[in-house]
């Protein structure tokens, strides 16, 4: 057997415990309706593993294939989260917490691509 054909379950199996952290540190935040914290800073975590670890450092030591895909489209795509996202700005509006809804949405999309820049210009 070829050791692509395990790719599938390799990512089925780093996405799971992607998910797993997902949860973990949303129950380690305290729950606040104003603001979501939890969604912003797994995905803040979810930009540093995959533009800095994966797609920065692993490439460049010459990490397998395999191995990229597991923990680039797995962990960093089970842990990061655009549906919340979208689900925590639509509550936010909901709720009439423009505010909040505005500074979410400027921390996460600007904040995010600022940061994937920041860490996509290390130079190994």
């Amino acid at each position: 057997m070829k050791k692509e054909q395990f790719y599938p379950l390799g990512i089925f199996l780093a996405a799971m415990v992607g998910g797993l952290v997902r949860y973990l540190v949303s129950t380690w935040l305290p729950a606040s309706p104003d603001f979501p914290w939890g969604t912003l800073l797994v995905n803040y975590l979810g930009i540093f593993c995959l533009v800095y670890l994966v797609k920065g450092y692993l490439v460049y030591k010459g990490t397998s294939k395999g191995l990229v895909l597991v923990l680039g489209t797995g962990f960093c795509g089970g842990l990061t989260t655009f549906s919340s996202l979208m689900l925590d700005a639509v509550k936010l509006l909901d709720a009439g917490r423009y505010l909040s809804l505005g500074i979410y949405l400027l921390l996460s999309i600007g904040g995010g691509l600022l940061l994937a820049c920041f860490l996509g210009r290390k130079k190994w």
